[in-house]
């Protein structure tokens, strides 16, 4: 399956090379099994994504005509791939455009080696083309009932979204007096353990009056939030945590999706505590460096990744007390119905959680 020369090509020793070629093997199964196209995918030493492997299902229909080992991925087309890569965790349910332009739903999960180190992707594929455009039927149909159903009640629906926004206004004044009383503890408290409880608080507080700012914003809809609006306020009010001292910027990149008030609250509470731990540890013994928070829309699920390029840390090491992580635990779990992938070496860490779209 690969020559020396690929070897050298893919940063591949010999034992990689039959990993890989066991897997290949069972591709047929697989497709079979889902109905789905499968790959396998590697990597060159300059950062390019190639496909070594493939297979088409035999009961279904495949989203390809011919072959395409040996052609690339592009990373505009295919993040996932290149994401699963960089981080060695899996991503589910993300759109991708494949080499013959068809609109695809794909899986992709790290084939590790036993050094831990990502050797190559695995990918399943199914072609949601006719879904999208049966999707934007439906869309077209229900914003023709919508704008009939909002003309026969648009005085109730303004007092509505009236009280509403006065609701949000209300809770969000609220919890920002609070995060300015435990704020103003802190900076009268001499034990420093504890004024870093305290802190540490203010952000948890702000991450849930950020998604009550946002709502008293949205215009006419104050049930649900922009995902970016959401990252970008989080973003902000995270910004006052960098350590004195340190450069660290924080950026929010991805897609636009809404996310309903109950699930923007989890979201917010799960990124500010991995960012905070980020500000906290990532960067000990050094000037700075860069955290990331990327959001990743999905057809059935979403995913969130929270990444920096720290110092790193034993995932298998890390202690069952800390708070910061037993809630993001516990939030992705039994709120979000999702789950929690953290990959972290000496080149940094990079935690991801999805979670359904609805």
């Amino acid at each position: 399956m690969f020559s020396m020369q690929d070897l050298a090509l893919y940063n591949l020793t010999p034992f990689d090379a039959e990993q890989i070629r066991r897997i290949a093997e069972q591709l047929p199964l697989m497709a079979e099994l889902t109905g789905a196209d499968v790959f396998i995918d590697c990597f060159t030493t300059d950062g390019r994504a190639v496909v070594v492997a493939q297979e088409r299902p035999q009961s279904a229909a495949s989203a390809y005509r011919k072959d395409i080992v040996g052609e690339y991925a592009l990373a505009e087309n295919e993040p996932a791939v290149f994401h699963v890569h960089d981080m060695g965790a899996p991503m589910r349910d993300l759109k991708a455009i494949t080499q013959e332009n068809h609109t695809v739903r794909q899986d992709v999960i790290p084939i590790l080696n036993p050094e831990n180190r990502c050797i190559a992707v695995l990918i399943q594929e199914k072609d949601i083309s006719s879904d999208l455009l049966q999707e934007k039927k439906f869309q077209s149909l229900a914003s023709s009932y919508e704008a009939e159903d909002r003309s026969l009640r648009a005085d109730d629906g303004d007092y509505e979204d009236m009280t509403l926004r006065e609701v949000h206004h209300r809770v969000k004044n609220n919890l920002q007096l609070v995060a300015s009383i435990l704020n103003l503890q802190s900076r009268r408290c001499a034990d420093e353990f504890t004024k870093k409880i305290l802190q540490e608080n203010v952000g948890r507080v702000l991450s849930i009056a950020a998604i009550h700012d946002i709502l008293t914003k949205s215009g006419s809809n104050f049930r649900e939030i922009d995902s970016l609006a959401l990252l970008e306020q989080l973003r902000k009010n995270l910004a006052v945590f960098i350590p004195e001292g340190k450069k660290i910027t924080i950026q929010v990149s991805g897609e636009h999706a809404m996310l309903s008030s109950s699930t923007a609250s989890a979201v917010a509470l799960v990124v500010n505590e991995l960012v905070t731990n980020a500000l906290e540890h990532a960067f000990e013994d050094r000037g700075g460096g860069n955290i990331s928070i990327d959001f990743f829309a999905g057809t059935l699920f979403n995913t969130i990744t929270v990444s920096d390029d720290g110092v790193g840390f034993d995932v298998g090491k890390r202690s069952g007390n800390t708070l910061g992580l037993n809630i993001v635990d516990a939030t992705v779990r039994d709120r979000l119905r999702g789950q929690l992938r953290i990959h972290s070496d000496e080149s940094g860490t990079r935690a991801a959680f999805d979670f359904k779209t609805k």
